[in-house]
C-alpha cells in the first residue's frame, strides 16, 4: 500500500472523472463527490487506487494497493488530471461556449494508461444502449473477474487470460452476441503487447489496434479520450455527441460525424474539451415530436 497528498491546482475532480463512469454501476469503479475508487489491471499486476479530494483545500489523497500499487500511484497525477492536460491556452470567445468554460475552467482529460481495461470494457458497448451496456459489463465482470486487491469491495475486470478461455454460450447467456464476443477473443489473444502500446503515439497505437477484427473508429476514438488522455481527440461514430455538440455551437439539432468535426475544426488542439463542455452543459437538442400512432386496421 502506498499513499500519497497531491495538490488539486483548481482542477474539478468529480467532472474530470466523469468520463471514467459512463456505465451505471459498474464493478470496477465508483465515483461520488470527492471520492474515487477503480481497480484495474496494470503491467506489474492488479492494483486498486482510492482517491479522496477536498475542494476547499485543494487537496486529494491517494491510495493505491496491490501488486500493482507503486505503478498506479506513478500514474495517479495522470489519472487524475493533474499532469499532461495544459488548458492555459483554451480561451473560447464563442458566446454559449465562454460562458461554459468559465463556469467550467477546472475540467481536464483523465488518461488511464489502462488499455486492457479501457479496450475490454469499450469493446462491450459496441452498437448497443448504455443501459444494457451497463448491465452486460456487469455481468461479465461480475461471472469472470476477481476480488479487487486491498479490501475493496470492487471487482477487476477479467485479465486477457481469463477472457480468451471464455466459451461462446457463456458470454450468449450474458446477451453478448457473437459478434462483440469474437471481437473480444480475438482482442484477448492479440499477439500485441498493450502495456507497451500504450507508451506509443496515440495514433501509431489505434492505427495497430485497429488490425484486430471489430475494432474500428468509435472504439479508438474513445480510447485515445479515455486511455491516453488526449484533449484534441474526437470520438466519432457515437449516434449522440454530433448533435449533442453541434446543438451547443450551431443549435443544429441533428448532425453527422463530419458536419461536427468541421464545426470543431476552429478549436484544435482542444476539440475533446469542447466535448466535454457540451456533456458538462446538460442541454441536449430537442427531440422532434413523434408522429401519432396509426391504429391497427384489425381493430375495425
Amino acid at each position: 500500500m502506498t499513499d500519497l497528498r497531491l495538490s488539486t491546482h483548481g482542477v474539478d475532480l468529480d467532472g474530470t472523472l466523469r468520463v471514467l463512469a459512463m456505465l451505471p454501476g459498474d464493478p470496477t469503479l465508483r465515483l461520488s463527490p470527492g471520492r474515487l475508487e477503480r481497480a484495474t489491471h496494470t503491467p506489474d499486476g492488479p492494483g486498486t487506487i482510492t482517491a479522496h479530494w477536498d475542494n476547499e483545500a485543494d487537496t486529494v489523497d491517494v491510495r493505491t494497493d496491490g501488486p500493482g500499487a507503486e505503478w498506479l500511484m506513478s500514474h495517479a497525477q495522470e489519472l487524475l488530471g493533474l499532469a499532461d492536460d495544459d488548458a492555459a491556452n483554451f480561451e473560447p470567445t464563442e458566446g454559449a461556449l465562454r460562458q461554459l468554460w468559465r463556469h467550467h475552467r477546472g475540467l481536464r482529460v483523465p488518461r488511464t494508461s489502462t488499455l486492457w481495461h479501457d479496450l475490454c470494457w469499450l469493446i462491450v458497448q459496441q452498437r448497443i444502449q448504455r443501459m444494457d451496456a451497463a448491465r452486460q459489463w456487469r455481468q461479465l465482470v461480475q461471472s469472470h473477474g476477481s476480488a479487487a486487491p486491498g479490501g475493496s469491495e470492487l471487482l477487476l475486470p477479467p485479465s486477457k487470460d481469463r477472457l480468451a478461455a471464455i466459451p461462446s454460450h457463456e458470454f450468449h447467456q450474458l446477451g453478448i452476441e457473437r459478434r462483440r464476443a469474437d471481437t473480444l477473443r480475438r482482442a484477448a489473444r492479440t499477439t500485441i503487447d498493450l502495456h507497451q502500446l500504450v507508451d506509443r503515439p496515440p495514433l501509431e497505437a489505434t492505427d495497430l489496434l485497429e488490425t484486430i477484427p471489430g475494432i474500428g473508429p468509435w472504439t479508438t476514438s474513445t480510447l485515445s479520450v479515455v486511455t491516453w488522455g488526449q484533449p484534441d481527440s474526437v470520438i466519432v461514430g457515437d449516434g449522440g455527441i454530433p448533435s449533442l455538440v453541434s446543438w451547443m455551437l450551431t443549435k443544429q439539432r441533428t448532425s453527422t460525424d463530419q458536419q461536427m468535426l468541421a464545426v470543431l475544426e476552429p478549436f484544435r488542439p482542444h476539440r475533446y474539451r469542447v466535448v466535454q463542455l457540451a456533456f458538462a452543459s446538460g442541454q441536449r437538442p430537442p427531440r422532434r415530436r413523434p408522429h401519432p400512432r396509426r391504429a391497427s386496421i384489425e381493430r375495425y
